[in-house]
């Protein structure tokens, strides 16, 4: 609920450009929209704003008491795991601190942070203001973009990438709008009041941008990923499909760019909740190293570390956000051309069928001895 900064960045890139529309929905989501802003079906690419983080609930006599809101595993959260302090809005700490204690959740959450309590070294703590890790905003080392929070704001960023080229040169038809939801990481809950509030129109086309855990099949530096699905649901196939036409294509035509087709089951997005309302909606994900801050997930010392993704990843979503916004007017009769290779199978399956013998007539079930049988009522 302390997504203050990165929405102020979302308002003055769009203050900016005045191409870009801006409108706030009675749950603090921001929808950006560029073009036909009559369009029955848009294209709507959604990236949340939150990171998992701790909330200051109060300070006492140099202790800060924490609340975490998102999902870290307990073991990974060791005590003497360096904090800085922010208040809310805050770019830059106003205190550091070292964590001193660590408490999992009741029940079947237990395994996961929930509170803690932190040392403040230097500076100030404030109930009120949030905690992060203590890692560098960004940085680009060996290739990879490190940072203390890519998850999400990895995704908004390559949102306003994109709109920020299709707004100079609008496409012919385009209507194109980006959905920067609130509370993610707590429950979908921006997105489920999005869904509530009818932010988006009904027929839109959803696409959620996420950096998600990197998997073996799914490496980093391999390409952009067209998720079909995630760990709780499985995409729409027709937009998926589409997706993965305008990926084949941008490959074909661009040899520096590479995807990947994957399922990616190591989490849950935003595609899910919109698939469930009724929403046509399917995903890209950019592979994510230390998922959530957790470093030893699948080897080595279980830790807190940066975020990490590839460069070269986060330049290819880019590339296919401003293909498929170049698209976006067309994309209805995409979808109808996606199953072409349908036809010419069909008119072959009719032919052969059609000529070829047909089966027998099934015989009579025999009647077994000693059952009754089965006859129904009058």
């Amino acid at each position: 609920y302390l997504e203050h900064a990165p929405a102020q960045v979302v308002r003055a890139f769009v203050a900016e450009r005045p191409g870009l529309r801006l409108r706030e929905d009675a749950a603090g989501n921001l929808l950006v929209s560029l073009g036909n802003s009559r369009a029955s079906a848009p294209l709507v690419f959604v990236a949340h704003l939150d990171h998992p983080g701790f909330a200051v609930t109060r300070v006492f006599r140099g202790v800060a008491h924490l609340e975490f809101r998102g999902g870290v595993r307990l073991a990974h959260a060791r005590r003497g795991a360096k904090l800085a302090f922010y208040e809310p809005g805050g770019t830059r700490p106003v205190g550091k601190g070292t964590l001193v204690f660590a408490k999992g959740g009741a029940g079947s959450g237990k395994t996961m942070l929930a509170s803690g309590r932190a040392r403040v070294d230097s500076g100030s703590a404030a109930a009120g203001g949030f905690t992060m890790w203590d890692f560098p905003a960004m940085s680009i080392r060996g290739g990879r973009i490190l940072s203390r929070c890519l998850d999400d704001l990895l995704g908004a960023a390559a949102a306003l990438s994109a709109l920020d080229v299709l707004h100079r040169r609008p496409p012919r038809g385009a209507a194109v709008q980006a959905l920067f939801t609130r509370a993610e990481e707590v429950g979908f809950y921006g997105t489920l009041e999005a869904i509530r509030l009818r932010t988006l129109a009904r027929g839109a086309r959803v696409l959620s941008l996420e950096t998600s855990r990197a998997l073996p099949h799914a490496p980093q530096g391999g390409g952009v990923i067209v998720r079909v699905g995630d760990a709780r649901s499985l995409f729409d196939a027709r937009l998926m499909a589409v997706l993965h036409a305008a990926a084949k294509d941008l490959a074909a035509a661009d040899p520096s760019f590479r995807f990947q087709r994957k399922l990616m089951d190591g989490g849950s997005c935003e595609a899910t909740p919109f698939c469930a309302a009724g929403y046509q909606a399917g995903g890209l994900a950019l592979p994510l190293g230390n998922y959530h801050n957790m470093a030893g997930l699948d080897r080595g010392a279980k830790t807190i570390g940066p975020e990490s993704v590839a460069l070269t990843d986060y330049n290819a979503m880019v590339k296919l956000l401003i293909r498929l916004g170049e698209l976006s007017g067309t994309l209805g009769t995409r979808e109808k051309s996606s199953e072409a290779w349908m036809g010419p199978l069909a008119r072959a399956a009719q032919e052969a069928l059609g000529k070829a013998p047909r089966t027998a007539a099934s015989p009579r079930p025999t009647r077994v001895p000693g059952r009754a049988s089965r006859r129904r009522p009058s």
